[in-house]
């Protein structure tokens, strides 16, 4: 039986005589950073001098931080069964040259990345060159651009749209109903959305919009809501009825969020009851209207009553006179 070691000894010795007579393989040329769309057909070639008995292979990672790689060819056949691949090899004018064409029909998202054409040397060595196919891509806006956000009154509003996409979408915002923005025009060509002393007509829909020449621009819808310290209006802060008959006191509140109204009379608060009734109605512009309703007013019910509205910011309060009358004036309803 024949020494191990002699055997191996005499291998590494022809492998090394083996690739001082050839020379070491070169890889003179490959193909330059290929930029294609979902659907195209994509051609690398490599070009490799002193080849030799050596094996050339392409190979594909899944990105430029990934040290692993996974082998599609080697020198004239796949290495994978995917009918979207081909490969060839042609002989060079030079002895020795040989070019390497890997070919992808149809191609897909994923088969975007680092691709390498490596002349395997040895075990532990490789003569390699790189490019990469990229994708073009419609934009997607990110999961990490939020849906809503919120805001206090008087602060600094800062919101950014992030999107994915190749090339790298632009993005620009419009608001809802194609409304003005806060800073003038109807778009703002940034990535961020900045609002400086936010005001409570600031609040709203406003449009993320992403657009990179791919697909169609994609979109998304993002509310602010502006926190603010309630407001009230009063219509007629001096209401005149007759006594015996119905009076209506009314105030509007403005507040985010919605406040709680409530009337008082002589610092006590007035509930619902056979001879009051208080009703609130919120309508679409968030504006709270408060009615209070006397029934069959006496003269004790002359005098100020009191429409108080509170939420989380603050509060206010609103003063309105009730006084007699010789002659019935109609209720609001």
């Amino acid at each position: 039986m024949a020494n191990p070691r002699l055997f191996i000894c005499l291998f590494l010795g022809l492998a090394i005589s083996l690739e001082s007579t050839l020379g070491a393989p070169v890889i003179s040329q490959i193909s330059k950073d290929v930029v294609a769309s979902v659907g195209d057909s994509v051609e690398f070639t490599c070009t490799v001098e002193d080849v030799g008995p050596f094996t050339v292979s392409w190979a594909k990672r899944a990105s430029e931080s990934d040290t692993n790689s996974v082998v599609l060819s080697m020198r004239n056949m796949l290495s994978l069964t995917d009918q979207r691949y081909n490969v060839t090899v042609t002989e060079g004018p030079k002895s020795g040259s040989a070019t390497y064409t890997f070919r992808i029909q149809k191609i897909e998202v994923s088969d975007m990345g680092p691709y390498e054409c490596q002349v395997i040397v040895s075990a532990t060595e490789k003569v390699m060159k790189k490019l990469n196919l990229q994708i073009k891509t419609p934009p997607v806006i990110s999961e990490s651009t939020p849906k809503s956000t919120l805001v206090t009154e008087g602060q600094n509003l800062e919101l950014t749209c992030h999107a994915n996409g190749f090339p790298k979408p632009t993005i620009s915002w419009a608001r809802e109903h194609n409304a003005v923005m806060p800073a003038g025009g109807h778009v703002l060509a940034e990535p961020t959305l900045r609002i400086r002393t936010v005001h409570r007509m600031d609040r709203g829909g406003y449009y993320c919009i992403a657009e990179n020449g791919e697909g169609q621009p994609d979109k998304r819808l993002i509310r602010v809501e502006v926190e603010f310290r309630p407001q009230i209006a009063v219509q007629r802060p001096k209401v005149a009825q007759m006594v015996s008959h119905t009076a209506e006191l009314e105030c509007s509140v403005q507040g985010y969020p919605a406040p709680t109204v409530v009337w008082h009379r002589n610092g006590v608060q007035l509930q619902s009851s056979r001879h009051h009734e208080v009703a609130n109605t919120a309508s679409s512009s968030e504006i709270t209207t408060s009615v209070l309703r006397i029934d069959s007013v006496s003269v004790e019910d002359f005098g100020d009553y009191y429409c108080n509205a509170t939420n989380k910011l603050g509060h206010a309060d609103a003063r309105l006179h009730l006084f007699q009358t010789v002659i019935p004036v109609p209720s609001l309803s």
